[in-house]
C-alpha cells in the first residue's frame, strides 16, 4: 500500500517569491502510444498501424513503441515504486502525482518534460516524430495542464524536421501553462544550421529550449552517439554527459548565441561540472584560434554563463562535502543551476535533502530565483 506524506502547512510568504520550481518532471502514459491516438487523424493511426478498436488487428499491433533503451537495462527498474497509484504505472495520474510530489515537497510549479517521448529524435522518419510530438502536446495540455495550476509544460517538437518544429512551436507556444520548448536529441550536433529555424522560433516566443537524455544514446543509428560503446548500464548512465558537452561546444563554436542573443538553453539531467573544463579550455584555446571562429566576439565562457542553464539532478556527491561550495562558486551556480527532481525516476532528488551542502542563499537562487528568471511570467 502506498503512503502519501501529509502536505506541508501553508506558509505566510508569497509563493511567487519563495515557492520551489521543479524543472524536470516526467508525465507518463498509461497505455503507451495508445494514449495519443485520440489526438491523431485516422490517416496517421493507419500509418502507424494503431487504428481500430482491436489492437491485435493493427499492422504494428502491440509492437509499436516509442524509441527506448533496449540495450542498457537498470535491473532495479527506472522508476520509484511509490510513484505509482495502485493499478496504474508511475506518474500517469496527475492527481496522485500532484499529491505525491507537489504537496509533499511544497513545490509551487513543476515543468513537465516529454515523458516517454524523450527518444523520438532517434526516429528515422521525421514526419512520424512530428506527428507524435503534436499528439503528445495535445495530451499534455488536456490531461495535465488543465488538471492543476501547478503543472507547467514544455511543448515537444521533432528535431528531424525544423519546418514542422517551427510550425508546432507557433501553434502551441501561446497556450496557458507552456513555459518552454522541449527538443529530443538526434545525431546532428546542435550548433549546425539545421536547427537555426527552431532557435529563431524559441527566441521569438521567448521560450527557453530544453534538452534531456533520451535513453536512445548508442542504441539507435540516428540517436546521439557516445564516444565508444559502453558495455554496462553503469557505464552508459555515467557517460550521458558526453552528449551534452559535445552539443554545448557545437553551439558556442558555431556562434548560435551571437546569432540568437535572446535564446536560453536548458540542459536537464545532463550533468553540469563538465562545464567547468569546457569553459576553461575554450577560453584558453580561443585566444590562439580566433581566426577560425571570428563571429565569437567574447570569450566562449561568457556565452555559456549568459545563455546555458543546468538542472541539478543528479546533484554532485563528492566524498568530502566541503568540496561542494568551491565547485558551486567556480560554476557560478547562483546563475547557472536550477533545481530538478527528475520525478518519478529511480534517482529522484528530494528537494528537502539534495541541496543541503549549499548555503541557504544559494539554495533559494537555485530553487526559485534562477528558474523564475528563465521561465518568466509564464510561471504565474
Amino acid at each position: 500500500m502506498t503512503t502519501i506524506e501529509a502536505p506541508r502547512a501553508a506558509g505566510t510568504s508569497d509563493p511567487r517569491k519563495t515557492g520551489i520550481i521543479d524543472s524536470d518532471v516526467h508525465p507518463n502514459f498509461v497505455n503507451g502510444i495508445r494514449d495519443l491516438t485520440p489526438y491523431m487523424t485516422e490517416t496517421w493511426k493507419n500509418r502507424l498501424g494503431v487504428s481500430g478498436e482491436d489492437w491485435a488487428k493493427g499492422m504494428a499491433a502491440a509492437q509499436f513503441t516509442l524509441p527506448l533503451d533496449y540495450l542498457y537495462i537498470n535491473s532495479a527498474g527506472a522508476y520509484r515504486e511509490d510513484a505509482a497509484r495502485p493499478g496504474m504505472p508511475p506518474a500517469t495520474d496527475p492527481d496522485f502525482t500532484a499529491q505525491h510530489l507537489l504537496d509533499t515537497h511544497g513545490i509551487y510549479r513543476a515543468v513537465l518534460l516529454a515523458g516517454q517521448c524523450l527518444g523520438i529524435g532517434a526516429m528515422p522518419d521525421g514526419m512520424v516524430a512530428a506527428t507524435i510530438a503534436s499528439a503528445y502536446n495535445e495530451w499534455m495540455c488536456e490531461r495535465w495542464l488543465q488538471n492543476d495550476v501547478r503543472w507547467r509544460g514544455a511543448l515537444c517538437i521533432a528535431p528531424q524536421d525544423p519546418e514542422a518544429a517551427v510550425a508546432e512551436i507557433d501553434r502551441v507556444a501561446k497556450r496557458d501553462g507552456i513555459v518552454a520548448v522541449f527538443m529530443p536529441l538526434g545525431q546532428i550536433l546542435m550548433g549546425e544550421k539545421h536547427y537555426w529555424p527552431i532557435y529563431e522560433a524559441c527566441a521569438r516566443h521567448e521560450l527557453p529550449l530544453v534538452v534531456h537524455p533520451s535513453g536512445t544514446e548508442n542504441v539507435f543509428a540516428k540517436a546521439p552517439q557516445m564516444a565508444g560503446t559502453p558495455t554496462f548500464y553503469l557505464e552508459w548512465h555515467t557517460a550521458l554527459g558526453q552528449i551534452h558537452q559535445s552539443n554545448t561546444l557545437s553551439m558556442i563554436c558555431h556562434g548560435v548565441f551571437e546569432k540568437f542573443p535572446e535564446l536560453k538553453y536548458i540542459i536537464a539531467e545532463g550533468g553540469f561540472l563538465w562545464a567547468l573544463e569546457v569553459m576553461w579550455k575554450l577560453d584558453r584555446d580561443w585566444k590562439g584560434l580566433r581566426n577560425e571562429v571570428p563571429w565569437l566576439t567574447r570569450p566562449p565562457s561568457e556565452y555559456l554563463l549568459d545563455h546555458i542553464r543546468f538542472t541539478t539532478q543528479p546533484f554532485i556527491e563528492p566524498h568530502d562535502p566541503t568540496h561542494v561550495a568551491p565547485l558551486m562558486e567556480m560554476l557560478h551556480a547562483d546563475r547557472t543551476l536550477m533545481f530538478s527532481s527528475d520525478y518519478p525516476h529511480w534517482d529522484f532528488d528530494n528537494p528537502d535533502r539534495s541541496l543541503q551542502a549549499v548555503s541557504k542563499e544559494l539554495r533559494h537562487k537555485i530553487m526559485v530565483e534562477t528558474p523564475r528568471a528563465v521561465y518568466g511570467d509564464r510561471l504565474d
